[in-house]
């Protein structure tokens, strides 16, 4: 599962604990047991034993995996690590430390004695209870206001709605956001902004996740990543996650304006808190439906919002 990442007495203690279709994410603390959160309903939250009790990580186990994941160059991917992350082939991990800034500006990640491994499982049901909703034959706008005298709700061609999928963290976001974009993809010329690996986990340019036909760009930030692939990658439908700082949110509202379809995730309890945000308010009224997803199971949808 870890390909060489997690090896030796950790990695066994791992595979005894939890199988791997269950496990979603490893918590690594130095000097604090290790914990394994999973899908499970019944045990989400597992310590793995040894003889002597719960496992204690070591600040060897974190420098060993920093070590591996960065091929023994942690100042190569220190641009992510500034960020928060180190990608590694198709797992995403967090990092936490000390920072090291001048003038308000982080510049490096020192001590580092906190990891979180994500583990992506690829669910290929996990968009099909809304897909229906995301691509089909919609009332055309125009033509419901009554313009260019059209009668009313008459439907046009099959056409892809603006998608914000709304939740707080770990409920599947990302999950459904890779199936939307497998999907649409049959269809669409879709581009991917995958900055942090989560969608796709490319490594050495190859996805390790099935996006179907769509194309990827990675590790670039999605404001840069926005204005490029319109002006060079001709996409009808971006596919992007985590929507977080003003300039993201602005660059989202630019590619609408230039006609593509936009399906992306933030975090969230629903609509209501988002339009209460000064930061989101704006947000939300570019998006035609938004999904609220639940937070068990994982990608399960409460709501579809017509926006």
């Amino acid at each position: 599962m870890f390909d060489g990442l997690i090896v030796g007495n950790l990695a066994r203690l791992i595979a005894e604990s939890v199988k791997p279709e269950c496990l979603t994410e490893i918590r690594m603390r130095a000097g604090r047991r290790l914990l394994l959160l999973t899908s499970s309903e019944v045990n989400p939250r597992v310590y793995p034993r040894q003889a002597g009790g719960a496992y204690v990580v070591t600040r060897q186990d974190i420098d060993g995996i920093i070590s591996r994941a960065t091929n023994m160059s942690p100042y190569s991917v220190s641009d992510e690590m500034i960020k928060g992350y180190i990608p590694c082939k198709n797992l995403r991990i967090g990092v936490g430390g000390e920072g090291v800034s001048d003038g308000g500006r982080l510049l490096n990640v020192k001590n580092i004695s906190y990891l979180s491994i994500r583990v992506p499982h690829q669910i290929k049901s996990a968009a099909d209870g809304i897909i229906d909703s995301v691509y089909g034959f919609f009332p055309n706008d125009s033509a419901e206001s009554g313009e260019a005298g059209l009668p009313e709700n008459v439907i046009c061609e099959k056409q892809v709605r603006n998608t914000l999928v709304i939740s707080p963290p770990a409920c599947g976001k990302t999950t459904v956001l890779r199936e939307l974009a497998r999907l649409l993809s049959v269809h669409k010329n879709v581009v991917v902004i995958d900055e942090r690996y989560e969608l796709a986990s490319v490594s050495d340019g190859i996805p390790a996740l099935d996006v179907g036909d769509a194309d990827i760009v990675s590790g670039v930030p999605k404001s840069v990543a926005y204005e490029n692939c319109i002006r060079a990658m001709n996409p009808e439908v971006i596919v992007t996650d985590e929507l977080f700082r003003q300039n993201e949110i602005s660059a989202i509202c630019d590619v609408m304006r230039c006609g593509v379809k936009v399906i992306a995730s933030v975090h969230g309890d629903g609509v209501e808190a988002l339009e209460r945000s000064d930061v989101y308010a704006e947000l939300i009224k570019r998006f035609d439906i938004a999904v609220v997803l639940k937070r068990k199971p994982i990608g399960s949808v409460k709501e579809i919002v017509k926006l």
